[in-house]
């Protein structure tokens, strides 16, 4: 190759000498193969001895030497095959093994060394042991790192398929393979570390860099150990891993141990770590103090752990890896920072969660250490590496086990959580809560209530402005965190109802820290289930059974916490007053209904000012007034009373008139009696309501066509006038009919006043049907 051209970068001088050696390469490969094919051997020794020089060269970096001895190996494999021709046309091994040693120059006399031993081995003129040993001996003549490097490659890259090893064509005595093996191992290791030593110490970084380039040559030789059939675990323990470990350790080079150790981890058999893990610990402990040991055991780890849970019976019984990773780990802790510390921990967690999920005390242990650490480090936070390692403390377990619960009421687990700052409080929050809703064991105590909801804290109750975060969450986020705590809820269980109701005692303490944005999420679905609660505690008073806790005091409970939420949700708490008013009456607490709907009205005179709002609460007031079957008659007069009054005080009229014909069904009421079991049916004041909505319409009359009222206060009319209401008579009827028929006549073609036509047509044709009907003499003044 030729020498460094001035003006040219680092870069481009590398691709200038890597063109000129492939270019060479073709050359020489085609006169090589030429002379081959014209039968003149000695020409083609020549021309690929040309061609081998090329990898003399110390100039290209590992990376393009690489690609250039990619090509050459690639050419070579055109010599080996004439090698081979040669032998099955009769000529001896011997000869060419003796012929190509004449090369002039050391590198491309073994290049062509190794390709005729190759096919030495095939021939079984020697033993392949003996041709092996001599390959792997010869070339300590090469002492150039990355040359050396490349052609112990080769000669492993050509002995990958002639190994002695069990059922091989080559000999079956496998400890010939690992000597091999070893041998080659170990001189390229001494190579490779010696690389670091080449060169001026301003280049130690590029060296380096080069150096982790050219790792894989040395790990190749450990692949081709773990793919021998022969080495059974025995094997393994008694002469493989030793001698890989003596290698390991004499070495005595950090970039070297790191890899190599990370090696073993990752060609050998899990079983025969599992036989192995006093040697490798052990072996881990005698590194260079600045190999990155935490890395090893991690992965060693996190590899028997991914076995143990994909193979859980092929653990042998008498391997209590547990114990002896837990005093190693113990062991390194004085010499590992925080993060480093915790890291360990969290491989530790895996593997024992993926060993033996069941063994949680191993767990808790786990946890206990990483808590004492993480006290002594004497920060109440912690960030970076150490945050995501407890992050990934809490959630292992969580998301192994399943069992939400558990893991929480584990005595050192929680704790852990008040490290981290509030955004990864919450999000290991989340998670629990999560799992809690979709499937974990439901809480069956107080206790467990209060641990749950401590840990979920960061979901119920906003940062601390101590903390020194701010979260800033949108209504649809917020909605959805508050959602899974919602569901949490309803994991609350137990049969005992006084123990039940103390759980909801305790739910609502903590729910009461969490501000008005999240109480609208969490308050409500308590209401509910405190309801429910006190009917079932009911109907166990119904039966004289003995109860913990009244039903009276479950009601006290539900109001008090509706009260809770009407400073901030007076929609949702209004609601929810009517919602236990309803179910007081469903008990028959007639007095407790009673003061569950007067809290409704003084919510909505005191903070329901939206005219929208006012329309929609109107008529589930009425809704529910209606379907209350136990108030005392005074009570339900007082209600309806008011209930029609703010009917009456609606900002826009088309609203007043419809909530005033709809209060008329307050003052017609089978379902509330007196003493005397008589429904509460005043007709005249059915008749005011009426007569009242008609005024209100005739009044929107005038500012616009609102025919559409006239036909529902028509079928109004209509209604009592069924029901039997004397004080609605016929003439009502054929007055709004004639009323209704003249407006109509006034209407355009819009679709609203289509709609009201059919509305009108679909009213009369039910008239029609009554006056032709049964009841034709009840219509016969009607005059449609």
């Amino acid at each position: 190759m030729s020498t460094a051209v001035e003006g040219l970068s680092p870069e481009e001088q590398q691709e200038k000498w890597l063109e000129e050696g492939k270019a060479v390469t073709k050359q020489q490969a085609f006169l090589m193969k030429r002379a081959l094919d014209n039968g003149n051997l000695r020409d083609g020794l020549k021309y690929a001895s040309n061609m081998l020089c090329e990898l003399r060269t110390g100039l290209l970096s590992p990376k393009n030497f690489y690609e250039l001895y990619i090509m050459i190996a690639d050419e070579m494999r055109h010599l080996e095959q004439y090698f081979y021709e040669e032998w099955k046309r009769g000529r001896r091994m011997v000869e060419l093994y003796e012929l190509v040693q004449h090369a002039g120059n050391i590198v491309p006399r073994l290049f062509l060394l190794i390709s005729v031993g190759s096919v030495y081995v095939r021939s079984k003129e020697v033993s392949a042991r003996d041709i092996l040993k001599d390959l792997v001996e010869m070339c300590r003549g090469v002492q150039h790192p990355m040359r050396g490097l490349f052609l112990r490659n080769y000669l492993l890259h050509c002995a990958r398929d002639k190994l002695p090893d069990v059922g091989s064509d080559f000999g079956d005595n496998v400890a010939d393979s690992v000597d091999f093996l070893m041998l080659n191992f170990s001189e390229m290791n001494k190579l490779w570390v010696r690389m670091q030593h080449q060169g001026p110490v301003r280049d130690r970084e590029r060296r380096e860099k080069e150096r982790l380039d050219l790792r894989i040559l040395v790990g190749t030789n450990l692949v081709r150990l773990s793919n021998l059939e022969g080495v059974d675990c025995d094997m393994y323990k008694a002469m493989v891993l030793p001698r890989i470990l003596e290698q390991v350790i004499n070495c005595k080079d950090q970039i070297a141990q790191q890899y190599l150790m990370e090696c073993i981890i990752q060609v050998f058999p899990d079983e025969y770590h599992l036989r192995t893990l006093d040697e490798i610990l052990d072996g881990c402990g005698q590194l260079q103090s600045g190999v990155d040991v935490k890395a090893v055991l991690i992965a060693l780890m996190n590899r028997l752990a991914l076995f143990a849970k994909n193979e859980p019976g092929s653990i042998p019984p008498d391997v209590n890896m547990l114990d002896i990773f837990h005093s190693h780990v113990t062991r390194m802790a004085a010499s590992v920072d925080l993060a480093g510390i915790l890291d360990l921990q969290v491989a530790l967690l895996n593997f024992a969660m993926g060993f033996a999920p069941e063994k949680l005390d191993y767990v808790d242990q786990i946890l206990q250490v990483c808590g004492e650490q993480l006290a002594a480090s004497g920060s109440p936070r912690v960030d970076g590496a150490a945050e995501r390692a407890v992050v990934s403390l809490l959630k292992t377990p969580l998301i192994s086990h399943g069992n939400a619960l558990t893991i929480i009421l584990l005595e050192h687990y929680a704790p852990l959580i008040n490290y981290l700052p509030f955004s990864s409080r919450k999000e290991v929050a989340l998670l629990a809560a999560r799992m809690m809703s979709k499937g974990s064991a439901p809480m069956t105590t107080p206790e467990e209530v209060d641990a749950l909801l401590s840990f979920v804290q960061p979901l119920v109750k906003d940062v601390a402005e101590d903390e020194g975060e701010r979260e800033e969450l949108d209504d649809e986020d917020l909605e959805a965190e508050q959602s899974v705590i919602s569901c949490i809820i309803h994991r609350m269980a137990n049969e005992d109802t006084g123990v039940l109701f103390q759980m909801y005692v305790v739910a609502r303490k903590h729910f009461g820290q969490g501000g008005g944005r999240r109480i609208a999420h969490t308050l409500p679905p308590l209401v509910f289930r405190s309801l429910q609660l006190a009917l079932a505690i009911k109907n166990l008073e119904r039966q004289e059974q003995e109860v913990a806790v009244s039903s009276k005091k479950l009601f006290g409970f539900s109001l008090e916490t509706v009260k809770g939420l009407a400073g901030s949700e007076p929609n949702k708490a209004l609601r929810l007053y009517l919602q236990g008013a309803q179910a007081a009456n469903d008990c028959e607490e007639d007095k407790i209904a009673y003061e569950f709907l007067s809290q409704a009205f003084i919510l909505y005179e005191d903070e329901v000012s939206d005219s929208k709002v006012q329309m929609e609460l109107i008529p589930i007031f009425i809704g529910t007034l209606c379907n209350l079957t136990h108030l005392d008659i005074e009570d339900y007069d007082t209600l309806i009373t008011n209930t029609t009054k703010h009917a009456a005080r609606l900002l826009k009229k088309p609203d007043q008139c419809r909530a005033i014909y709809q209060c008329s069904h307050l003052f017609w009421n089978d379902k509330i009696k007196d003493a005397d079991g008589k429904p509460f049916q005043d007709g005249k004041k059915v008749l005011d309501c009426l007569q009242r909505s008609l005024k209100i319409a005739d009044v929107c009359m005038q500012s616009g066509p609102h025919v559409s009222l006239f036909v529902e206060i028509l079928n109004q009319y209509l209604h009592y006038f069924d029901a039997g209401n004397d004080k609605v008579t016929i003439k009502y009827l054929q007055g709004l009919v004639d009323l209704i028929t003249e407006h109509l006549a006034n209407l355009d073609a819009s679709p609203e006043s289509l709609a009201v036509k059919a509305h009108y047509a679909s009213t009369l044709a039910h008239m029609k049907a009554k006056k032709e009907g049964d009841e034709a003499e009840k219509f016969a003044e009607l005059n449609i």
